[in-house]
């Protein structure tokens, strides 16, 4: 069988997460999740996640996708580099999560893994998501040559609500500006929600329309300086703290966060 990574030919394929299953490990199900569609339609209850084992083969599921995935765990689930927790100043029950020495690289290889994985197994799942073929063969290249990934950016969100404990199947979305002054047009993009994990991603050549710059006074960090962070994890936001947000619910957050945070980020876009 062809790996669809390497495109060698192997005799045996790895048993390959479509979604890594360290996401689901601390929830109290060990592992069983509820799947929904964002029609609300619920789907198959699964004891380990989404697995497909004609896709990769071993080395490069555990030589490429698998340190991928670990690192994002440590990022996205276990939160390791956060070195400031702020409160928003203009958001009640909204904190600023803002991490330290991020490969953010790394970061947008992972992303750009899932959307590739998604979008080329045939699981009963996932087998209607696509990015298309550009992007299948893009990503591929990418994944495979450790490349910059620079079309893909996100937006996190931390959900706190217990609501947000289940996982919901991605799925493609317009991501519209909210400051039309700054991009006058949507980008392509994707919803990616893991267990208390909401991800906005683009995957366009435009830049991410809901990216955030910001100069966090010392007066909300109690440092000595100005702090500066972003949402963004694009190549140019390297001189900027990679930020989160963490809130019960993001659904009225976004147009907070464009009244409040854009005011002083329009100078560093």
């Amino acid at each position: 069988m062809r790996c669809l990574l390497c495109a060698n030919d192997k005799e045996k394929m790895a048993k390959a997460h479509i979604f890594p299953i360290g996401f689901f490990n601390k929830i109290e199900t060990k592992g069983q999740v509820d799947t929904y569609r964002i029609s609300g339609e619920k789907g198959r209850r699964l004891q380990k996640a989404i697995y497909d084992e004609e896709i990769v083969c071993h080395d490069c599921e555990h030589g490429i996708l698998e340190p991928l995935d670990n690192y994002a765990i440590k990022i996205l689930r276990d939160k390791q580099g956060v070195f400031e927790t702020i409160s928003h100043p203009d958001a009640k029950d909204t904190k600023l999560l803002v991490f330290n020495n991020i490969d953010k690289t790394k970061l947008r290889n992972f992303f750009a893994s899932i959307l590739w994985r998604i979008s080329i197994s045939k699981q009963l799942e996932v087998r209607s998501l696509s990015v298309g073929s550009f992007y299948e063969q893009k990503i591929r290249e990418d994944l495979f040559n450790r490349g910059q990934v620079d079309y893909i950016d996100v937006l996190v969100f931390f959900l706190t609500d217990p609501m947000h404990n289940a996982f919901f199947l991605p799925y493609r979305k317009k991501i519209k500006p909210m400051d039309t002054a700054r991009d006058s047009q949507s980008v392509n993009g994707w919803v990616l929600q893991f267990p208390n994990i909401s991800i906005t991603l683009s995957m366009d050549k435009r830049r991410h329309p809901n990216r955030v710059f910001s100069k966090l006074s010392p007066s909300l960090t109690k440092g000595n300086t100005e702090l500066l962070v972003s949402t963004s994890i694009h190549p140019e936001s390297e001189a900027y703290k990679f930020m989160a947000y963490e809130t019960r619910n993001n659904k009225s957050m976004l147009n907070q966060m464009g009244i409040s945070l854009q005011k002083s980020e329009r100078s560093h876009a």
